[in-house]
């Protein structure tokens, strides 16, 4: 057997965790690795597997609303199962490329005021609208109100100042 066998032979196990989609869809499971005649059998373990898993399940499951998700890993599960969906439903078929975990969080996945670029606001307007027309109106009439009710908010009311709007996820520099 080649180095590159053995190598992948040992590593097929740990593949479904390695290949976790963003949608937080897994990874097919990998073939296992056929035993060698000199490899130790299996000892069962002593604790039983529900009372093991069943924190980590809990831990894990997708709340129903933003403000339910209160550990990182309910809040990563929502944001996979509501939002990115969503983001993604309202930039179907723009000219942006596909809306992944990244196109918010960046490649270091921060929040989203530290990657999104900054908008300015002057004179009580977003300069965003006169600079660049196309994507501040397709973030305003599209992606706002889908983010927002898929984050369990109203879009944000100008009148009322109140609901999810761009300071939802972008830092306003005020001019």
């Amino acid at each position: 057997m080649s180095l590159r066998t053995l190598a992948l032979a040992a590593l097929a196990p740990l593949l479904p965790l390695a290949f976790v989609a963003c949608d937080g869809a897994a990874a097919p499971p990998a073939v296992p690795p056929v035993p060698s005649a000199s490899a130790a059998p299996a000892v069962p373990s002593a604790a039983p597997a529900a009372s093991s898993a069943a924190p980590a399940a809990a831990n894990d499951a997708v709340p129903a609303t933003w403000k339910e998700a209160k550990t990182h890993e309910q809040q990563m599960a929502y944001m996979k199962a509501k939002v990115l969906p969503a983001a993604q439903k309202a930039w179907e078929g723009s000219k942006n490329p596909e809306v992944t975990c990244k196109t918010c969080h960046g490649p270091k996945y921060v929040e989203p005021k530290a990657f999104l670029p900054k908008l300015t606001m002057k004179d009580g307007k977003i300069t965003a609208f006169a600079e660049k027309p196309e994507i501040a109106k397709a973030m305003a009439t599209k992606v706002v109100p889908t983010v927002a009710e898929a984050m369990g908010e109203k879009p944000y009311d100008p009148a009322t100042h109140q609901g999810f709007g761009c300071a939802g996820c972008h830092t306003i520099e005020m001019k």
